[in-house]
């Protein structure tokens, strides 16, 4: 195997690692900051911006990656320049008019959702989409010259810029009424995806000739439609979850509200939508960063007719999201009071209760949603987009249905065991998808579980320092050292071929200690 794929995938995962830790240094204090209500109010417009991102530019990275990768192998390299400059322009105006239309018609969607305040949200939001536009077009370019430092910076700037500016929004305007704070911390999104764009910006310019914003059609006709061909499918599989968090967001407070009332029930959602997600999506991100690693050089592979390379890439890429996602879910199952008492202090002990509930029925997602990325990644780099929009599809419809109904038997929890049915769904159907195309691997499945096994370590070791009562203090030092006890069973086991543990840094000496008596 060679060294760039995992080193690219290594890089990503840093950088998206600092990225979510510097995430939540401002997701944490923000909803001490806003509160159960605000951070309800902050999430109910998340997943309608979340949409129409989706739908304006959400597979725009990859679909340029793929382009200019095959473009870049075959020495047309001009080619690849003439496909950034294309969908530059045309997404650029796409985004620039779905961020108008988000903030002139934000009062009405509030109003639809049960929660008139969360106007002042979507006008301070608005503005991002052109920028995230842009910003999507310029990562594809650099991801399919797999040139990964660059989207890696922007993850880094845009946590950045959102920590300081949101948080002193939030803070400068806690005088004004909770709908104020959370338009000031949306304000800090919008105006960290503009640095983000200037950086990426900057970085492109640099070696490359000047961007347009109206390219004529007749010029671009051909790239836009090989970038449609691979992204509108994407996209459609794409806005399925987000689809289904958009619809969450309407009936979530509407079916509550009657039992608990609006403020409540958008309390709940608040906490599901905030503290919970914010820990179940950080481990979930290192895997989406191995996935955005692995596509440009499975197009590259695919090319070159390489199904050795295909094979071991994608069993690489699947047993390290195993690997990064099993201690996350072993600590949110059995120290999810502990975490959440430590992390968000403003939230009361009921509440503190309700989200450790959560985060217990939804810990296993993270080993799901995990798996169900990077499969979604390989048949995507693989050129097959019909796969991975219908297990998502399969599995959203399983979502909403579910929640419909659970929501009201058994309130909030509702949603929490909905997103494990549907995330269950989802890998399963995306495994099999995977061993259909590639054939099937025992391999893969046997060391997974092998990973799993391990992960037994840190779970009976947090379990047992539960039970004697130990202080956050000594829980996190249990924590440390059951995880390099962890790092080091599997690492020194047969988990990982020797080729695989080569290219991953420092590689060489894990083979060594691996050798040694």
């Amino acid at each position: 195997m060679k060294k760039s794929f995992v080193k690219s995938a290594t890089l990503m995962m840093v950088a998206t690692l600092v990225a979510k830790v510097i995430g939540a240094c401002y997701r944490i204090p923000l909803t001490n900051l806003l509160g159960a209500e605000g951070m309800g109010l902050y999430q109910l417009v998340y997943p309608v911006y979340a949409l129409i991102l989706t739908a304006s530019s959400g597979a725009l990275p990859l679909a340029i990656s793929v382009l200019v990768s095959e473009r870049n192998a075959s020495g047309n390299l001009s080619g690849g320049i003439k496909v950034v400059r294309s969908s530059f322009s045309i997404l650029i105006l796409a985004g620039a008019f779905m961020g108008g239309a988000l903030a002139l018609l934000g009062g009405v969607i509030g109003s639809l959702q049960g929660a008139s305040g969360a106007k002042i949200g979507y006008v301070a939001i608005a503005p991002s989409i052109a920028f995230v536009s842009g910003i999507a077009v310029l990562k594809g370019y650099f991801q399919g010259s797999h040139l990964m430092y660059p989207t890696a910076l922007s993850q880094l700037s845009e946590a950045l810029v959102k920590l300081v500016v949101g948080l002193t929004f939030a803070y400068l305007l806690k005088g004004y009424g909770v709908e104020y704070q959370v338009g000031g911390a949306l304000l800090g999104v919008s105006l960290s995806e503009a640095v983000t764009f200037m950086v990426l910006f900057v970085l492109y310019r640099r070696k490359n000739p000047p961007l347009k914003i109206f390219v004529p059609f007749k010029e671009a006709r051909d790239e836009y439609k090989e970038i449609l061909a691979i992204s509108l499918p994407i996209t459609i599989g794409g806005m399925i979850f987000p689809l289904t968090q958009f619809i969450d967001s309407f009936l979530v407070v509407n079916i509550l509200k009657g039992s608990l009332g609006t403020m409540v029930a958008t309390a709940n959602y608040g906490l599901f939508s905030g503290p919970v997600s914010t820990l179940i999506n950080l481990p979930v991100s290192l895997s989406l960063a191995l996935g955005v690693a692995v596509v440009p050089h499975l197009s590259k592979n695919r090319q070159e007719h390489d199904l050795y390379a295909i094979r071991l890439k994608t069993s690489t890429a699947i047993k390290l999201a195993v690997f990064v996602g099993v201690p996350f879910t072993t600590a949110f199952l059995t120290l999810p009071n502990q975490l959440l008492g430590f992390l968000y202090g403003s939230l009361s002990e009921s509440e503190i209760a309700l989200s450790a509930e959560l985060l217990q029925i939804v810990a296993p997602t993270v080993l799901l949603l995990s798996v169900t990325q990077i499969c979604t990644s390989v048949l995507q780099g693989l050129k097959d987009t019909k796969s991975p929009i219908i297990n998502l599809l399969i599995g959203g419809m399983a979502k909403i249905l579910s929640s419909v109904i659970l929501l009201y038997t058994v309130g909030i929890k509702g949603v929490a065991y909905a997103q494990l049915i549907a995330f269950s769904v989802t890998a399963v159907l995306n495994l099999i998808s995977v061993g259909r195309l590639m054939g099937k691997n025992g391999d893969v499945i046997k060391n997974s579980g092998v990973i799993m096994l391990f992960g037994g370590i840190i779970g009976v070791s947090l379990s047992i320092a539960v039970a004697f009562g130990l202080n956050m203090l000594y829980l996190m030092l249990v924590l440390i050292l059951s995880g390099v006890a962890y790092l080091m069973a599997v690492l020194t086991s047969k988990v990982f071929t020797k080729e695989e543990l080569l290219s991953l840094p420092f590689g060489h000496r894990i083979v060594k200690l691996k050798k040694s008596p």
